[in-house]
């Protein structure tokens, strides 16, 4: 072969390569600028790099997203990043109970991890904030009773927060040592802090107690309905009552028409008692006397209420303004007289749950966790049943063993108490509420659905200011004459009571308006 040949032969084979290589980059890649609608061609090595460039900043934006939609409550609160408490110790004093069941230390500090979802949530949360933060959070156990009330007339400004039952709120709210909570710089609106109880319980721009998602004990402590599924199941499967709470069909009505189909005379005398015997009856509900209130609130009734649901409205008795008290008196009747509806002791009603002799129960939500350990005992949760379908929402009572939390004035820096406050509760809202949600969901019941009841329960708490904090408490204990009489004489205990109510609702009022609250 001529050199020159060999010459030509190489320029063809690159000309072909040449042409091969335009032939690939026929179609060239384009992209859209942000800046401009106009398509930008671009060589194919270029775009490959920006492609990868931008698939890294998307990767970059989706995780940040990721972490602001998906927060955890291990992160610092958004809005409160330079908080930084300098290792102060914030010192609780709770309220000691001879009852176990009823002492709410737990809700504020635990000693270790134990392997209880509850004890280990609240434990979690505190090791968080005392981190994330810089301080350190704990309890002075009996201090309420003791250092707690020395401190504050001292004004040593020792503790940060004492809790203390609900029957207390009277007198600690006209004693002019606690802050009107609505001064300080905390946003009540948030979910972390009950709603429910801001308005029931302020009055005339004033509220001198809170609970929030840290409360554990409070959400135990309200009253709800809850069945035994085995005895639901053997006569109901075909019944979705879940899907009755949900679509607002879980009325006073249905829960009778349960009651009638199911009661069950085992031993043939024609009454439905209960019974520990091995022939032992099926009721329809065991529950206690407590659940005539429990209804009472369900309905919608209120011993007091206020001329409007804000902050600044004003405690007012609701006995002789309530237009559907003697029809809802007259459906109380019905219910608690229906045969196969058992009022009898507290130890009764979980004896008749755990044996399968009663389909429902009215009792606290503690109770869930008291029957827990019973072999084989599956139940469901339920909140209080509705009067009839055109009531707005469910209303699930709170009993008054529950706590509520104060702030002494003794406490002096208010700027660091808000904080304080703020952060305790959301982070409770992140880590202790669903912990709580999730152990009566796994533990305490048996099934998915509950967790939802649960949630429904707890934002559909009511706060009678009347009841809980025994201002006006007359009406409460006739409910019960009322329907164990079956003489519906309502509205003349009603008048009768009402100006006793009016008259201890109007010296409260005067008690806390003289107090100096500008602080």
């Amino acid at each position: 072969m001529s050199k020159r040949f060999s010459i030509l032969l190489a320029l063809l084979m690159l000309i072909s390569v040449v042409m091969f290589a335009a032939s690939c980059g026929e179609k060239p890649s384009t992209t859209t600028t942000a800046s401009s609608d106009k398509e930008t061609t671009t060589h194919e090595d270029v775009t490959s790099a920006d492609n990868t460039t931008t698939q890294q900043a998307t990767e970059e934006t989706t995780e940040e997203e990721s972490t602001e939609t998906e927060l955890t409550g291990r992160e610092k609160m958004s809005g409160f990043e330079d908080v930084d408490f300098g290792g102060k110790t914030f010192l609780i004093a709770t309220d000691p109970r001879d009852d176990p069941d009823w002492a709410n230390a737990a809700d504020f500090w635990v000693e270790s991890l134990t392997n209880d979802a509850i004890n280990d949530a609240v434990y979690d949360r505190n090791d968080i904030i005392q981190k994330l933060y810089n301080c350190k959070i704990e309890i002075d156990n009996g201090g309420w009773a003791n250092g707690f009330n020395a401190s504050i007339a001292s004004g040593d400004g020792r503790y940060i927060l004492g809790t203390c039952t609900s029957t207390a709120t009277n007198s600690q709210a006209k004693s002019g040592n606690f802050y009107n909570l609505l001064k300080l710089d905390v946003d009540w609106s948030q979910p972390w802090w009950d709603q429910n109880y801001i308005a029931d319980t302020s009055t005339d721009g004033r509220l001198y107690s809170i609970i929030g998602d840290f409360a554990v004990h409070s959400m135990s402590a309200t009253w709800i309905m809850f069945f035994n599924k085995a005895v639901y199941e053997s006569k109901f499967s075909d019944v979705d009552i879940y899907q009755m709470v949900k679509d607002r069909k879980w009325t006073m009505d249905a829960m009778m028409d349960f009651i009638e189909k199911v009661k069950y005379d085992a031993n043939g005398d024609s009454e439905y008692t209960f019974s520990e015997e091995s022939d032992a009856d099926i009721v329809g509900i065991m529950t206690t006397a407590h659940n005539d209130r429990g209804l009472y609130f369900a309905a919608g009734l209120r011993y007091v209420t206020k001329t409007d649901s804000t902050t600044d409205g004003s405690y007012i008795s609701a006995l002789t303004n309530q237009p559907s008290a003697v029809d809802v008196m007259d459906k109380l009747i019905a219910v608690c007289n229906t045969p196969g509806y058992i009022s009898g002791g507290y130890t009764n009603v979980q004896k008749a749950v755990q044996n399968g002799t009663t389909l429902f129960a009215g009792e606290v939500m503690d109770v869930l966790r008291r029957m827990s350990g019973a072999e084989s005992l599956r139940v469901g949760v339920l909140p209080q049943p509705l009067f009839d379908e055109n009531q707005e929402r469910y209303y699930c009572y709170v009993n008054d063993q529950m706590y509520i939390m104060l702030a002494p004035v003794a406490y002096s820096d208010m700027s660091v108490l808000s904080d304080f406050l703020t952060l305790f509760a959301y982070h409770s809202s992140m880590i202790v509420r669903p912990a709580f949600v999730n152990t009566v969901k796994y533990t305490y019941s048996s099934d998915e659905e509950s967790a939802e009841m649960i949630d429904i329960i707890l934002d559909s708490r009511v706060y009678d200011p009347g009841y809980i904090t025994k201002i006006s408490t007359d009406m409460d204990g006739y409910v019960s004459t009322i329907i164990s009489n079956k003489k519906n004489n309502y509205t003349q205990a009603a008048t009768k009571f009402a100006k006793s109510s009016t008259t201890n609702i109007e010296n409260f009022r005067n008690d806390i308006l003289a107090i100096d609250d500008n602080y």
